[in-house]
């Protein structure tokens, strides 16, 4: 039988044709990696966690971690990267060639806007009735007249006061309360209700606590450098709803705040220097009035952060951190007495950005400027 000698040319031509195929097709292009750093430029040294890093038109993306670096592996071409950190930062991007392993950092922008409407009603764990209290023992000193200030009135007033001499700790305070009251055993109940509350503030925030004015009514909280005095109507919306939803040490520690240190740091050249190099205010409340409230406001988020942050959520932890940084350097260096709380380090963490909800504006009018006393 003859064989046909064109199998191995049809052979071959096929092969040469595979060969022409192959040699036609794109070829996979290199990949590399690409990491850096995101940062803010407003303190050195400050990186920003939790921030998503992404290239755009793929899926690929990264969260940087404690440290503010993150790191995106197997990246190939020219690529555009896009950083967003919300809602404290502006979004960023920058256009990367991938041709070896590269780094990117970012230095992002803060928003400017506030994050909350007001601190005392952020959160109702920064200091509870668990905590420690420096109120000690109560003496009833009879009735003797003082001059209290009376929001219903709008005024100073001289009234015949029922009178309580207290300790908080080695510190002697004089509770003065409004003869409306029945007789002493209301007057007792209404110093026994807030001592205990007012005990469990930091030392640095008592330190020029030396009266306390109670009144019935409706009316205000307010905290006065002048008269080293807290003031407080029994009666009124926002006294019912702090001690009800549990923030009446948050709106003390505000009120104390005004009473202790304002006179210390509202208008040092340093804690104006923080506030100008923060750029934003820790809340609209301290935005609308600044010289009078920036202290206030920012001193229970620095005590929340420094002192308990185990009852802040990453998330609020965050937001704090990341708008005033130097704001809470400034405490750091001034290190005032938050006896008998523990400074406790605790690494700013990457909260999930991603899920958070918006946080409520949450605003209830708590207090206001006492008139200064003639």
């Amino acid at each position: 039988m003859k064989r046909h000698p064109t199998s191995l040319p049809v052979f071959a031509a096929m092969a040469c044709l595979a060969w022409a195929a192959c040699a036609d097709s794109p070829t996979e292009p290199p990949r590399f990696t690409l990491s850096g750093t995101v940062s803010d430029p407003r303190l050195e040294g400050m990186v920003v966690p939790g921030a998503t890093v992404r290239l755009a038109g793929t899926g690929a993306s990264a969260t940087t971690g404690a440290d503010g670096r993150y790191r995106l592996p197997n990246v190939a071409g020219t690529r555009t990267v896009m950083v967003s950190a919300q809602p404290s930062y502006l979004s960023e991007s920058a256009q990367i060639t991938m041709d070896a392993d590269r780094t990117l950092d970012f230095a992002l922008e803060h928003t400017g806007e506030p994050p909350f409407a007001g601190t005392p009603w952020i959160t109702p764990d920064i200091i509870t009735s668990s905590d420690p209290t420096s109120f000690g023992t109560v003496t009833y000193a009879g009735r003797g007249i003082r001059l209290v200030f009376d929001r219903r009135l709008a005024r100073w007033t001289r009234v015949n006061a029922y009178l309580f001499d207290t300790l908080f700790g080695m510190r002697e305070v004089e509770f003065q309360l409004n003869p409306e009251f029945a007789d002493t055993v209301a007057t007792r109940t209404e110093v026994d209700r807030f001592g205990p509350a007012i005990g469990r503030l930091p030392a640095a925030l008592l330190s020029n606590l030396r009266q306390v004015q109670i009144n019935a009514g409706d009316g205000l909280f307010g905290g006065s450098s002048h008269t080293g005095g807290l003031l407080i109507h029994t009666e009124d919306d926002a006294t019912a709803f702090a001690i009800d939803r549990g923030f009446l040490e948050e709106v003390l520690l505000h009120e104390a705040a005004h009473m202790s240190l304002d006179m210390l740091y509202a208008d040092s050249a340093d804690w104006l220097a923080a506030a100008a190099a923060d750029g934003v205010y820790i809340s609209e409340y301290a935005r609308d009035y600044p010289q009078r409230e920036d202290v206030a406001e920012s001193i229970l988020m620095y005590f929340a952060v420094r002192y308990v942050p185990d009852r802040l959520t990453p998330e609020l932890h965050w937001l704090i951190v990341t708008t005033i940084p130097n704001r809470i350097a400034y405490f750091d260096e001034k290190r005032p007495d938050m006896s008998p709380f523990a400074l406790t380090s605790s690494p700013l963490a990457a909260p999930d950005l991603e899920t958070m909800r918006p946080l409520p504006r949450t605003w209830r009018p708590f207090e206001a400027p006492l008139i200064w006393r003639r």
